[in-house]
């Protein structure tokens, strides 16, 4: 039981320490990342992984924008389905007004990262439960 808790507890500080992670680089992108423009879809890229008999598809753009007269092209915020972005499209983006070529592709939702450490700390929980159990 020792053996399973510590496990539990391994998976639980993954969990928990991605999703800190992922938490503090979006409120570092949301804080310099505040001027907005438009950007213009000029490129999106298929990406196909295959793991055993399951298949899942990336569809990765760039955004090209202009700030002060210069053009910048980022890849921007991945997608899952295919008609999401398309070439010509336009986008808004948020922008580092001190460093243009600096975007926040991270979005202003931490919905998931929330659900990920709500569960990282459950799994730890059910160490704990298993840990006294045992």
């Amino acid at each position: 039981m020792m053996i399973t808790a510590v496990v539990l507890w391994l998976v639980a500080l993954i969990f928990i320490i991605i999703t800190l992670k992922n938490i503090i680089v979006r409120t570092v992108k949301k804080r310099r990342c505040t001027e907005v423009t438009t950007g213009v879809i000029s490129d999106v890229k298929e990406f196909v992984r295959r793991r055993h008999n399951y298949v899942t598809r990336e569809y990765i753009p760039t955004v090209t924008y202009t700030v002060n007269g210069e053009e910048y092209s980022k890849i921007y915020t991945k997608a899952y389905h295919s008609g999401t972005y398309t070439v010509g499209q336009t986008v808004e983006i948020m922008y580092n007004p001190s460093k243009p070529a600096e975007i926040n592709k991270k979005g202003m939702s931490n919905k998931t990262d929330i659900v990920m450490l709500i569960i990282g700390i459950a799994i730890g929980l059910i160490g704990v439960a298993v840990m006294i159990a045992g």
